[in-house]
């Protein structure tokens, strides 16, 4: 695999660490009826190590930095839209990468007496490229993958503050290998077989302490890929295709002095995985909270 491959690949995990919240798009909490979040990030990325199959760990350094734009939105008290717009940075290009349009939906809030209460939510939506790249040239922005993910998200908040999260989800993949990138590996590999682009699934826990001024959190994930190709050094291939693994974890520390303004710092690490880069991220970030209510009440998510 050369470097343009590689660079194809590492950028596309770059994705889940893109949004306001690193760990993806939708959270437990919901933004209540006409509140809108919009948070700006800039994020610095790097890796020295890729993780192949089999356990194989190769050594090549990746760096790169990230510009985010991330907006949740109440339509209602039970259902949010969330976008998000990435726009990478790395040595040979920069430009918009895949951006994502999402809904929330909370159909289940129980109050469990002094202990708290249970929410549950659903999740679904669309992550595109916003930008016609090629995803194997030098400095790829990315995959150019089309996914659809569904989410389900149980959150438990205690009287306490206190919240513990778990999600689960699913990741239907719709794209599909270009001609024109199928003919720049063909030219290197005349022998080359197309594997379709596999779908995965994710899981998620989280704990976390949101307060009047200030919020915190440490979450770990796990992404699962059956079948897919896999990478394989110095020969030429689609990243596209490759099947994806991992783990990561990471956190999360927010303040606010007036609720109506704050800043936010986080990390992302993946420490294992299968084909898949060993990225460190490191995310600064400013968040704005605005409430088009006509009370101009408080809301509490």
């Amino acid at each position: 695999m050369t470097n343009t491959m590689l660079a194809a690949l590492l950028l596309k995990f770059v994705v889940c660490f893109s949004l306001a919240r690193a760990q993806g798009p939708l959270d437990g909490y919901m933004k209540g009826a006409k509140h809108l979040d919009v948070a700006i990030s800039y994020s610095g990325m790097q890796a020295e190590q890729f993780s192949g199959a089999n356990g194989s760990v190769f050594n090549l350094p990746y760096r790169g930095n990230l510009l985010s734009f991330f907006a949740e939105y109440g339509v209602t008290d039970r259902l949010d839209v969330v976008v998000s717009v990435p726009y990478v940075y790395t040595n040979q290009n920069s430009g918009l990468q895949d951006g994502g349009l999402y809904l929330k939906y909370r159909p289940l809030r129980v109050a469990l007496g002094d202990a708290g209460y249970f929410n549950g939510i659903l999740g679904i939506g669309s992550s595109f490229p916003l930008s016609d790249y090629a995803p194997v040239t030098v400095g790829a922005l990315g995959q150019k993958s089309v996914v659809i993910p569904v989410r389900a998200l149980f959150q438990f908040e205690s009287k306490f503050g206190i919240f513990m999260n778990l999600t689960s989800g699913y990741n239907w993949r719709l794209d599909e290998i270009s001609e024109r990138d199928l003919s720049v590996v063909l030219q290197q590999r005349p022998d080359y077989q197309v594997v379709k682009p596999k779908s995965y699934a994710t899981f998620l826990a989280k704990i976390g302490l949101p307060a009047a001024h200030y919020y915190l959190d440490a979450w770990i994930e796990r992404q699962v890929t059956q079948g897919g190709a896999d990478f394989v050094p110095d020969v030429p291939d689609l990243p596209q295709a490759y099947g994806v693994s991992y783990w990561q974890f990471g956190g999360t520390a927010y303040y606010s002095d007036n609720g109506k303004t704050g800043f936010y710092a986080s990390f992302g690490k993946i420490s294992s995985g299968r084909n898949v880069s060993r990225i460190f991220r490191l995310t600064g970030g400013v968040v704005l909270k605005l409430n088009f209510q006509k009370n101009n009440s408080g809301h509490k998510n």
